[in-house]
């Protein structure tokens, strides 16, 4: 024999509103036998609930106005469970039959200060960020794609780490691979250039190889009637002059020939 009590939607003298409580005669073999089942307003019990349907069901927590604060389901041949947190959740947190737990945008670690995995589920590909391992490679931390490998980092047997990129890599400032440092200038130091490459390059080479050649100030002289010129180093003649057109030569123009090493301006020797 079963007896229902439904108590009334309002009370005095501190009885419960609205509960329903179940009362279940057991038989002459239990001591009490008769025992209280359920109670609407709180209660607990000590063997398994079970919903039986193959239509989807809810455990579900509501507000006073009814509406879903946060409510548990499996569908039949579902992925997996569902968990959704009502009226003000973004989406159903799944635990997958696959052993995946899936989330509608993030997973953040931490106290104060969080890590977060994040998914804007705009992306063009599904990735994947995975830890593996094997005799050869004992741990790797890769990134991938629907298209393949993007990065991996390796800790190889003998304890040393290889960093690898299947593409190009992009430094807004320099890399630094030990001591050294590639710029992004362009420029380079390191141990085996002592220093900078380019001060290595002008000191080497620039110090040795002609950059420039000129002719300095020009400088005259009379000929007519006088010494003029004689062969004499840096000098070259640039201009021969005879003002009045006769059989006579007046003037020289001589401009010393100089060559430029390392930014310093040298006058030329003769052989």
């Amino acid at each position: 024999m079963t007896i229902r009590v439904t108590t009334p939607t309002t009370t005095s003298g501190g009885g419960v509103a609205s509960a329903q409580f179940t009362y279940i005669n057991n038989g002459d073999g239990y001591a009490p036998g008769w025992r209280r089942e359920f109670s609407r307003t709180g209660d607990e019990m000590t063997g398994n609930l079970t919903l039986r349907s193959d239509d989807r069901m809810h455990f579900m927590i509501a507000n006073a106005d009814g509406s879903a604060r946060a409510y548990i389901y499996k569908d039949k041949d579902d992925t997996g469970i569902h968990i959704n947190n009502g009226v003000d959740g973004a989406g159903d947190f799944v635990l997958g039959k696959d052993s995946v737990l899936y989330v509608p945008l993030a997973v953040r670690a931490g106290g104060s200060k969080k890590l977060a995995i994040q998914s804007d589920n705009n992306s063009a590909l599904n990735a994947t960020f995975n830890l593996w391992g094997d005799a050869n490679r004992p741990t790797v931390v890769e990134l991938d794609d629907d298209q393949g490998w993007h990065l991996y980092s390796q800790r190889n047997p003998d304890g040393s780490i290889l960093f690898t990129v299947d593409g190009d890599i992009m430094a807004n400032r320099k890399l630094n691979v030990g001591a050294a440092t590639f710029s992004s200038d362009g420029n380079v130091n390191g141990t085996v250039w002592g220093g900078w490459l380019n001060d290595w390059l002008n000191n080497i080479f620039a110090s040795r190889f002609v950059r420039d050649v000129r002719a300095g100030n020009v400088e005259s002289a009379q000929v007519w009637r006088a010494y003029g010129y004689n062969d004499q180093a840096p000098y070259v003649i640039t201009g021969v002059i005879n003002a009045n057109t006769d059989d006579l030569i007046d003037n020289l123009t001589r401009r010393p020939l100089q060559k430029n090493i390392n930014g310093i301006w040298y006058n030329i020797d003769f052989i």
